[in-house]
């Protein structure tokens, strides 16, 4: 089989040419053939999705809103996730690899990705200016993966709705409003700061610390801290956290909490802080649904309704963090129930079939060696 199965996904979506991986023949190799069908199905999807030489936008699933968790732009951040990590594994990849980097930071600066900014929340300020984390933290961390693997940017500089910034002023932008907000975090949109979107923050400060000698990370454990005293629904089931702050108040949203939220929010702060995040798991856990070898998480009908989050997605994030923790047997359960959803394709593709890819590429520690830089991507 394919060393990097993964790869065959992107490579493909994005005009490389690679042969598919190979079947075995002979031994008793029927759970990783299955595994690789459905990879192979994927990497077609994923394909057709995402064209060659540019994306071709009709095939990408339009969300009703893209302020919300199945917007644009994860189709393209968290899937090169896995292009980092196996760079980190194979460096002789970048010739292959950074072309179709370079066309998925050209996707995130098409303005189907940042205009929720202006036509759906009534924001006038320039997306990359103030607030905004949900687009500007995740942007800036693809930038710092590339410039990690590369050495410099994918472009010196970042256009955008015809204003000009730089990844360092970017950085350096989100970690003064950090370290000037009452929450100790960076807010969204109606200056609320959220869990999840800070997750980013805190990989960001990370990475840009270790390429360019900065200090930003010292304020990670000020919005840590805000998470735990605040942030913490204290249940012993449900939601672990309250989905983000009160405006300008650390205080959290007392009636917003999801268990998408939850999950999408371990795997991005695993980076950056695995032991909290296994601590934090182990009491989550018991909100995953098992039956018959199967795995799987199921969400509320609201935040169906809301495209919050659905049973894929959540479940989808799960199976990345399994891995990530190196807790196998859960991950290959939660593997078994997407499986026959990669199979037909989910309403969210090509998203939910990358992150199923990602989940495949991933290890035990791989995505924190990633933004750390600790230890090698085995």
């Amino acid at each position: 089989m394919n060393e990097y199965p993964g790869l065959i996904v992107w490579c493909q979506a994005f005009g490389a040419q690679i042969a598919p991986a190979p079947t075995f023949q002979g031994e008793d190799h029927s759970m990783v053939s299955a595994i690789q069908t459905v990879k192979d199905i994927a990497v077609e999807r994923l394909n057709h999705c995402c064209g060659r030489a540019e994306v071709d936008w009709s095939l990408v699933r339009k969300p009703r809103f893209e302020r919300a968790n199945f917007a644009t732009r994860y189709h393209f951040i968290y899937p090169a996730i896995g292009h980092f990590i196996r760079l980190k594994k194979k460096p002789e990849l970048a010739s292959s690899l950074r072309p179709q980097l370079d066309l998925m930071y050209r996707a995130l600066l098409e303005p189907r990705t940042w205009r929720y900014w202006h036509d759906e929340l009534n924001e006038t300020s320039w997306p990359l200016k103030e607030r905004n984390l949900t687009y500007a933290g995740r942007l800036a961390t693809f930038i710092g993966f590339y410039i990690d693997a590369f050495g410099s940017p994918p472009a010196g500089r970042i256009e955008l709705d015809g204003q000009i910034t730089t990844y360092t002023e970017l950085s350096e932008s989100l970690y003064h409003q950090m370290t000037a907000s009452p929450t100790c975090g960076v807010s969204c949109y109606h200056h609320q700061s959220m869990v999840m979107c800070n997750a980013h923050m805190l990989i960001n400060n990370t990475l840009h610390d270790r390429l360019f000698g900065t200090d930003y990370a010292t304020a990670n454990e000020d919005w840590l801290s805000t998470v735990d005293k605040h942030l913490i629904t204290g249940t012993s089931t449900g939601p672990l956290f309250y989905f983000g702050t009160k405006s300008d108040d650390p205080h959290p949203i007392l009636d917003k909490s999801s268990l998408g939220a939850d999950i999408w929010s371990f795997f991005a702060m695993s980076g950056v802080e695995p032991g909290r995040v296994r601590d934090w798991f182990t009491r989550w856990r018991g909100n995953i649904s098992e039956k018959d070898g199967l795995s799987w998480i199921e969400i509320s009908p609201e935040d169906h309704k809301s495209e919050f989050s659905s049973n894929q997605l959540a479940s989808s994030w799960a199976f990345c963090l399994a891995r990530e923790l190196g807790d196998y047997d859960l991950a290959d359960k939660l593997a078994a129930w997407l499986r026959p959803q990669v199979e037909k394709g989910f309403d969210a593709d090509p998203f939910l079939s990358g992150l199923y890819v990602l989940g495949e590429e991933l290890t035990a520690g791989a995505f924190h060696k990633l933004v750390t830089g600790e230890g090698k991507c085995q």
